[in-house]
């Protein structure tokens, strides 16, 4: 009876935020090798990891800094890489856009020195309909920057929202920063957008679904997934590099 209980009980809590986090491999496979990042690791047994964002980088709508993605991605990566040190460093702030981002990018560079820069933005430009062609020169910039300082890149897409999906339009966005990430050396998109919505449709995180009280504990889980399937897929790109 007590083992039939036990059963019962687990299976009516939610679970866990790490078993939230399936997806198809198509939406989180490495598509380039980071070999700045495998050599960093290998040679000195350290990973300098460099976040740029806005808001959701720097833990707008967690519970706690400790839950926000790039905290996350860094506990994440310390379990991936045993015996190597991990520091992930966030810069940014909220409403920032591409151009904004690319002055903290090279204000950061020289002083954080990564192997590994992981770029997040698109939605601040969309919402403001800036030119798109400006942004993709913008991440290309970004890319040149992010090569010269002899670091890997992974460019992150907006958050999938379906209030955002009808209000504005981020295909040019998303294709902007799809084709500089396929055209550049050791650099992928991370496509966060398919990730959520894909999690959202399969009811395994969805905030705006949420009841209201939920939201912080529901933001929570929506950044330790992000920060988990981040992590796998930077450790796929380093071994690729092998």
């Amino acid at each position: 009876m007590a083992a039939i209980l036990v059963l019962l009980l687990a299976a009516a809590l939610p679970a866990p935020a790490a078993e939230r986090c399936t997806a198809p491999r198509d939406l989180t496979a490495a598509s380039d090798s980071f070999p700045h990042a495998a050599r960093a690791a290998a040679q000195k047994r350290r990973l300098g990891v460099l976040v740029v964002g806005s808001a959701s980088t720097t833990g707008s709508g967690t519970s706690a800094p400790d839950n926000v993605y790039p905290a996350r991605l860094q506990e994440a990566l310390r379990t991936l890489l045993p015996g190597t040190e991990v520091e992930v460093t966030p810069r940014g702030g909220r409403g920032l856009t591409a151009p904004d981002l690319l002055k903290v990018l090279e204000q950061a560079l020289p002083e954080v020195k990564p192997d590994l820069v992981i770029w997040q933005t698109g939605t601040v430009d969309a919402v403001r309909g800036l030119d798109p062609d400006l942004f993709a020169a913008t991440l290309v910039a970004g890319f040149v920057k992010v090569t010269e300082a002899r670091a890997d890149l992974v460019l992150i897409d907006m958050q999938f929202s379906r209030f955002g999906r009808a209000a504005m339009n981020y295909g040019a966005y998303r294709e902007a920063m799809q084709a500089v990430a396929a055209a550049a050396p050791n650099g992928m998109l991370f496509r966060r957008y398919d990730l959520m919505r894909y999690w959202a449709e399969t009811g395994q995180v969805d905030v705006e679904r949420a009841p209201r009280a939920a939201w912080p504990r529901e933001t929570d889980r929506l950044h330790a997934c992000l920060g988990k399937a981040l992590a796998e897929t930077v450790v796929e790109g380093m071994r690729l590099s092998r």
